[in-house]
C-alpha cells in the first residue's frame, strides 16, 4: 500500500512514466484520511494534512516508473444559467441558506443534485438543467467559528 502524506501538484515532466488515476468525487477529494484504489489496482492510503483539497489533475504520488494523479469524477449536478443578476442572487441565496456547495463557471452555477433543491428550483420557475460533470466547488470564503 502506498501512503500519501503530501501532494506534488502538477509537475511538468513525467514523460515516459505510466499514468495511473484515482477517480474521486468532490466530497472524497476533501477527506484527508482514507483508503482508495487506483484504476490500475494500486492501493493508496491518504494521510494528508487537515484542510487539504485534492484538485482535478493533481499528482499525488511519483513511484518507480509510474505516477498517480487525481481525476474529478463526473457527478450528477443541477445547473442554473445565470441570465440576470436577480435570478443569480435568488438562487445563490437559496443554496447558501442551505449551506450547499456551488461551483461557478462563465454564465452558470452548479450544485450537486438534490431532489429537494430541484423541487425548489422548479417551484420558483428558475430555468435549470440536470447533468453529469466534474464538480469543483468554490473554496469557502466564510468559516463558522
Amino acid at each position: 500500500m502506498i501512503v500519501i502524506e503530501e501532494t506534488i501538484g502538477n509537475p511538468a515532466v513525467l514523460a515516459g512514466a505510466e499514468h495511473d488515476v484515482l477517480v474521486m468525487g468532490w466530497e472524497a477529494r476533501r477527506q484527508t484520511r482514507q483508503r482508495a484504489t487506483t484504476l490500475h489496482g494500486r492501493e493508496l492510503a491518504l494521510a494528508l494534512p487537515t484542510g487539504t483539497v485534492l484538485g482535478d489533475g493533481e499528482v499525488v504520488h511519483i513511484g518507480q516508473g509510474f505516477y498517480v494523479s487525481i481525476e474529478a469524477e463526473r457527478e450528477d449536478v443541477l445547473v442554473v444559467p445565470l441570465n440576470d443578476a436577480a435570478t443569480a442572487a435568488a438562487v445563490a441565496y437559496e443554496l447558501g441558506n442551505r449551506h450547499l456547495p456551488v461551483s461557478l463557471r462563465e454564465g452558470f452555477l452548479a450544485t450537486p443534485y438534490d431532489r429537494l433543491v430541484e423541487a425548489v428550483l422548479a417551484k420558483s420557475g428558475v430555468t435549470y438543467g440536470r447533468g453529469k460533470e466534474k464538480f469543483e466547488p468554490l473554496r469557502t470564503l466564510h468559516h463558522h467559528g
